[in-house]
This record gives C-alpha cells, sequence and structure tokens, in this order.
C-alpha cells in the first residue's frame, strides 16, 4: 500500500455497505488521524465513507466534530442536522442524556455561541438544561 487516500467518486458505494468490523476501523483511523493533527485525512476519510454509502450517525458525528475543530461552525451545525435526523435527542418525559448525546448538545451550543446565534445558543442551553437530568438512558 502506497499510503495515499483514494476518495471514492459520489455514487459510487450506493448499495454498498461496510461490516461492523470495517466501520469501526475506519472511525478509529478519523479519531487516530484527528488526535495526531492530521484533520485533512481524517475528513477525507469521513467524506469517502460517506460518498461510499455509509450514512449512519457515527460518520455524520465525525464530521461534526472535524468541522468542528476546524472552526466550520455552519457546516458543524449541518453535520448535527443530520445526526437529528436519523436519532433525534428530544423524546418526550423526563430522562438523562448519554455521553454522545451531551457530545452532541456541546457541540451545538458552542457552534451556535461561536456562530454568533445567541438566541439559538440560549434555546439549545435552555433544552440542555430542561432535559437532561432524571429518568433513564436514552439512546443516541
Amino acid at each position: 500500500m502506497s499510503g495515499d487516500l483514494v476518495v471514492v467518486p459520489a455514487g459510487h458505494g450506493a448499495g454498498r455497505s461496510f461490516t461492523r468490523c470495517q466501520r469501526d476501523f475506519l472511525l478509529v483511523n478519523i479519531y487516530v488521524l484527528l488526535q495526531h493533527g492530521y484533520a485533512a485525512r481524517a475528513g477525507t476519510l469521513a467524506e469517502a465513507m460517506r460518498l461510499y454509502g455509509d450514512d449512519g450517525v457515527e460518520v455524520h458525528l465525525a464530521q461534526a466534530v472535524l468541522h468542528f475543530t476546524a472552526g466550520d461552525w455552519r457546516a458543524a451545525l449541518a453535520s448535527l442536522e443530520a445526526v437529528d435526523r436519523i436519532v433525534p435527542i428530544e423524546r418526550f418525559g423526563a430522562y438523562r442524556l448519554t455521553a454522545r448525546q451531551r457530545l452532541r448538545r456541546y457541540l451545538r451550543i458552542r457552534c451556535l455561541h461561536e456562530a454568533g446565534d445567541a438566541a439559538g445558543m440560549r434555546q439549545a442551553l435552555d433544552a440542555y438544561l430542561r432535559h437532561g437530568e432524571g429518568g433513564g438512558e436514552a439512546e443516541g
């Protein structure tokens, strides 16, 4: 292997999917690349996974973190909206947020703050404070 990243053309992976082991391996690689300062490579890998046909929560969340790290607040918010369409956080009744849901809330609040959307940030913070206590663990 030459070490070069290969980008999959759009539509090439339609109908295909990774095995759970393959997905986990690629997602861990994204995390390790980002931790070592290779954000561009991590972003390319996340985008390649999405273009290959993996439109799951983990890929969109990885893209949100990558955009957040790069300071691209609007793109991070768009990725978080994609995650919310797949697995909404809001539920009726009392519940306690999972670590992943807390991460999503933090990213959203911080992105809205950095983007200068004080009203949106306040609303997201209120929702976090209002829905983050009591009840059992929720998925997502």
